[in-house]
């Protein structure tokens, strides 16, 4: 069971260390504007368009971060967002990709994109904060070949989060928790194909990359028994679901069920309701990462842009606010100690040995798409 001790002045801080550190380092390492001889500095390969599309997940960045890039480079930010890898993968292969610059797929979706000729391959040597990254994320299993398509943004997992005030106080340490008739109509799992046939899988003990027809009709299964005891399948709301004490335990990721740990946090007494565990079966490790769009109008700023959350301050200012694991080393010195020691937010090597990134599993992945078909028009 994750428990949070702290005290009110580490709360405070958690709370509002990304406010002063977002004023203090918008120049981060690249600067911005005119380089002082005429020209434009931070880009790829030219002048820093007006303009910049970003296509992603919900809840990604602090307050006043987003406003403090485009005042620093005088660029205009959009920003889109989606619920799923799928999501995101479906209206891009729609007719939609020359519509977005940067897009944040997770791992294996890296792969995905790059088969689908999605994405452009990025000019690494542009991107002076490229070595602020841990050695672990400098090289990346998901994104094959010799160039590199994808830059890390922040790192999680995926697991159970529970709010006491609506189980009592309970012991999670398995998936079983999300098949207990206890929780008949308040429990969620994730509207998303592979997190939530991957969950299944790990709690029959199988990974959840195989493609043994056999493991997933048996995961199929488990989850059309298990969709009588669900509220919903959520993955944008389940956050709120927890704070507001709707829906509990859920099936979320590991960031978005801190934030709702924060949102309940009681100064006087020290702790909150809300919880979080990864069962002992094993679960998903992910990496939510950016990469440029192929038919990007504006690849320049797109790099210029990774290179701003690349920062260490930056960096540290995400994680702070994100609750998510840093892939960047050189912002660990800026990432509150709460965070850094928490091993729900950084696991240890036992419990880390247990989790999967989910991969690129080819042609299987029709076999999931019709398993998650029938799973939802059960």
């Amino acid at each position: 069971m994750h428990t949070h001790d702290t005290s009110s002045s580490r709360r405070t801080f958690l709370k509002t260390t990304g406010a002063a550190i977002g004023v203090a380092s918008l120049g981060g390492c690249l600067g911005g504007g005119d380089d002082g001889d005429g020209g434009t500095r931070g880009s790829a390969d030219g002048e820093l368009e007006e303009s910049l599309n970003i296509f992603q997940w919900g809840d990604y960045w602090p307050d006043g971060f987003v406003q403090g890039f485009e005042d620093e480079y005088d660029v205009d930010v959009n920003v889109s967002n989606y619920s799923s890898n799928e999501e995101m993968f479906n209206k891009l292969r729609g007719g939609d990709l020359d519509q977005y610059d940067l897009l944040f797929p997770s791992d294996y979706m890296v792969n995905v994109m790059h088969e689908q000729d999605m994405i452009s391959p990025l000019d690494v040597d542009s991107l002076e904060n490229f070595g602020n990254l841990a050695d672990q994320f400098e090289e990346a299993p998901y994104d094959p070949g010799d160039e590199r398509y994808s830059v890390p943004y922040q790192w999680g997992t995926s697991g159970i989060g529970w709010n006491e005030e609506v189980t009592g106080e309970i012991e999670v340490t398995s998936w079983e928790t999300m098949w207990d008739e206890e929780f008949e109509g308040q429990m969620t799992m994730l509207d998303d194909m592979r997190e939530t046939i991957g969950a299944a899988l790990k709690s029959l003990g199988y990974s959840l990359n195989t493609t043994e027809e056999s493991e997933v009709e048996e995961a199929k299964d488990l989850l059309i028994e298990q969709k009588d005891l669900l509220a919903t399948y959520d993955s944008s709301n389940f956050k709120t679901s927890l704070i507001n004490e709707e829906n509990s335990p859920v099936h979320g990721w590991s960031g978005d069920v801190f934030a709702a740990l924060w949102e309940t946090y009681d100064d006087e007494d020290e702790s909150s309701p809300v919880n979080y565990a990864i069962p002992e079966e094993g679960g998903v490790v992910w990496v939510d990462t950016a990469v440029v769009s192929a038919e990007a109008q504006s690849p320049n700023a797109a790099h210029v842009f990774i290179d701003h959350f690349l920062d260490a301050e930056n960096g540290a200012e995400i994680t702070n606010y994100t609750y998510y694991g840093s892939p960047n080393e050189a912002a660990e010195e800026h990432i509150s100690e709460e965070i850094l020691e928490d091993e729900s937010i950084y696991p240890d090597d036992e419990t880390m040995e247990r989790l999967e990134y989910i991969e690129n599993i080819g042609d299987a992945t029709t076999m999931y798409d019709e398993a998650w078909t029938e799973i939802q028009n059960a």
